[in-house]
């Protein structure tokens, strides 16, 4: 401490330092700040979940849901390697499209012939044996059979996938009891500030400031503002969050997320319905337009001409269940619970990552929220 100035230095093996200068009025100044120059291990509130189904003795296997490329398969293999001497992880998309050797397994007895063919040398016993089962949806009779693994407690399971929303709404014999199926989210802004380099210590300043009531610090305020239109344009999924930390480049972050969302387009193809598909993807595109227009509803009319609600709520509901998009619902009364005083069909739809859908706006959107012109997109951002 010095004539009434603190220097917090905070840091990590993986990022250089970053220094604030904190004066005594309340103004903090960000000195200087490292490019970060390669992927980091983004840190995610999921992890103390997988912590805590990894100590325990839980009766059920857990089932990570959520949208392709939100960092289920990454965050899993991480924690896991952690925990278990013995770590095997079966990609059952890869094997579908490869050698086949799970395909038509209906037996537990099956599973472990294939799996001592696929990694003999690593099976254990529970509590030293971790069996990842990823893609699990390719195999949407694998579901079924979780239930019976999990009842012969030879190993300790975890299995992920996306879509599996809709796959188990189609699946007929449900894993039921014996499953604890958990989602798993883009990263939200608190986890966003983290990857920039953002302390715990300010976070909690922040919400500290929020729940007293009191002003933020003007200079924390400034930089809390300057990253929240970052996290609007970037969003929270890993790929796209960790090109923007290495570029400082909107428009590599932009053909990211473009990439992602025709990944996400090509798997609407790959696992709706046939019947379905084009309208999946109609209500997808549209979106931005529903958003664009001070439109008080989500307004079928907008996705086709002279199309109703029975034709396309369906596809609205598959785009829910594939982590895809989210409806938020009007309500008249502001009282607990919300969801009880919700106008069913009163709704508005976002996609559930912030950037994606600002990436389906007008390019040059970016630039526009980056100055802090977050008002002319009221009702299409926030």
């Amino acid at each position: 401490y010095q004539s009434g100035i603190s220097v917090i230095i905070e840091g990590s093996q993986t990022r250089k330092s970053v220094i604030f200068i904190w004066l005594l009025s309340g103004k903090s100044v960000i000195l200087w700040r490292n490019q970060i120059e390669k992927s980091v291990m983004l840190k995610r509130k999921i992890q103390k979940v997988l912590h805590d189904y990894f100590c325990s003795e839980s009766s059920k296997v857990l089932l990570l849901d959520g949208a392709r490329q939100i960092g289920k398969s990454f965050i899993i293999r991480h924690e896991a390697k952690k925990f278990f001497k013995n770590y095997i992880e079966i990609n059952f998309l890869e094997d579908k499209n490869g050698e086949k050797l799970f395909a038509g397994i209906s037996t537990v007895k099956d599973f472990y012939l294939k799996l001592s063919v696929f990694a003999g040398g690593k099976m254990g016993d529970k509590k030293n044996t971790i069996v990842f089962l990823d893609e699990i949806q390719a195999y949407p009779e694998l579901l079924t059979l979780l239930k019976f693994l999990k009842d012969d407690a030879r190993f300790t399971y975890i299995a992920s996938g996306p879509w599996l929303g809709v796959t188990l709404n189609k699946t007929l014999s449900k894993p039921g009891g014996r499953i604890q199926k958990v989602k798993m989210h883009p990263l939200d802004f608190e986890e966003f500030l983290w990857a920039n380099g953002v302390s715990e210590k300010v976070v909690d300043t922040v919400k500290s400031c929020f729940e007293q009531e009191f002003v933020v610090p003007e200079g924390i305020h400034k930089v809390m503002m300057e990253l929240l239109y970052r996290y609007v344009i970037v969003g929270g999924l890993p790929a796209v969050v960790n090109t923007f930390l290495q570029t400082k480049n909107i428009e590599q972050t932009y053909h990211v997320q473009r990439n992602l969302i025709t990944e996400y387009e090509d798997d609407m193809v790959k696992y709706a319905a046939d019947a379905d598909k084009p309208r999946i993807r109609e209500c997808f595109e549209s979106i931005p337009k529903q958003l664009a227009k001070e439109n008080k509803k989500f307004q079928y009319s907008v996705v086709r001409k002279g199309c109703r609600s029975s034709q396309y709520i369906g596809s609205i509901q598959w785009l829910e269940d594939a982590g895809i998009a989210k409806r938020c619902y009007n309500t008249q009364i502001t009282e607990l619970p919300l969801e009880g005083n919700a106008i069913p069909d009163c709704f508005k739809l976002y996609t559930t990552d912030i950037g994606i859908l600002v990436s389906m706006l007008d390019y040059g959107t970016q630039a526009d929220i980056l100055k802090g012109n977050l008002l002319a997109y009221k009702g299409a951002i926030f």
